[in-house]
C-alpha cells in the first residue's frame, strides 16, 4: 500500500526565500598565482605594512594583507579576473539571483578589493558582512592536520569551517550553512550575507584564503 501511494503522490520542491551560495573550483594555475603573490606580500616587510588590511576587517587573525592595485591591474592577473567574471555570470543566471539581476543587465563587473587571510591556531573570524554587491572566498592552503582535528569533534564538528547565516532558527527553516574548505574551492555569495570562520587548534599550520568584494554596474537603459 505504501509503495503504491509513493508512486501516486507527486511533488516539486521550491526555494522561494533566501540567497544562494555558489561553490566552484578554480584552475591550479590561478591558485598558485594568488598563493605566490601572497608570499611576496608576507615576505616583504615594507609591502606587508603598506597593504595591511587588518584594521578594515572583523577578523581576529594574524595577518590580512590586501593585494595592491598594481597586481589586480596586471596582465598576469587577467585569467583570474576572467574566471571571476564567468563565475559571477553563472551565479546571476540562476534563481533566486536571476530574479533580481541577469547577465544581460550588467554592463561590467568591478573588483572592489581582494585580500589574503593568513589564519593560524586560535585565529577566527566573527560573524560579519562585506561591502559591495557580491563577495567571495578562495582557498589556497589548508592545514594538513585539519581532517584529523575535525574528526575528534564529536558534538558539533566545525574546526576551520566557514559558516553563513540568514534568517532565524525555526522549525522547517534552515538558517545556517556550514562548509569545510578545500584547496582550489571558491564560494560566491551576496556581500550582505552574514558569515564567520571557526578556529582550529593545531600549531604551526596555516589556513590561507583569499577574500574579495565586487560590484555589478548595470547597463543604462535609454528611455
Amino acid at each position: 500500500m505504501a509503495t503504491d501511494l509513493n508512486n501516486k503522490i507527486e511533488f516539486q520542491a521550491y526555494r522561494p526565500f533566501g540567497p544562494t551560495i555558489f561553490k566552484g573550483s578554480l584552475p591550479d594555475s590561478i591558485i598558485k598565482l594568488l598563493d605566490s603573490k601572497a608570499d611576496e606580500l608576507f615576505n616583504d616587510e615594507k609591502l606587508s605594512k603598506e597593504w595591511d588590511h587588518s584594521m578594515h576587517l572583523a577578523g581576529n587573525v594574524k595577518q590580512e594583507v590586501r593585494y595592491p592595485p598594481t597586481f589586480l591591474d596586471s596582465s598576469e592577473f587577467q585569467p583570474c579576473l576572467q574566471a571571476l567574471k564567468i563565475i559571477v555570470e553563472k551565479y546571476i543566471s540562476h534563481p533566486p539571483a536571476s530574479d533580481t539581476i541577469q547577465p544581460k543587465d550588467v554592463d561590467r563587473m568591478v573588483l572592489q578589493s581582494m585580500w589574503v587571510v593568513s589564519q593560524w591556531a586560535g585565529d577566527f573570524n566573527p560573524s560579519h558582512i562585506h561591502d559591495g554587491d557580491l563577495s567571495g572566498v578562495i582557498y589556497l592552503r589548508i592545514p594538513p592536520s585539519l581532517k584529523e582535528e575535525y574528526a575528534k569533534e564529536d558534538h558539533h564538528p566545525c574546526v576551520g569551517d566557514i559558516q553563513w547565516e540568514c534568517g532565524q532558527a525555526a522549525t522547517f527553516n534552515g538558517h545556517a550553512f556550514q562548509a569545510t574548505p578545500e584547496v582550489g574551492s571558491i564560494y560566491l555569495f551576496p556581500a550582505w550575507l552574514s558569515h564567520m570562520v571557526y578556529p582550529f587548534r593545531t600549531p604551526n599550520e596555516e589556513r590561507r584564503s583569499v577574500s574579495f568584494n565586487l560590484n555589478l554596474v548595470k547597463k543604462i537603459v535609454s528611455k
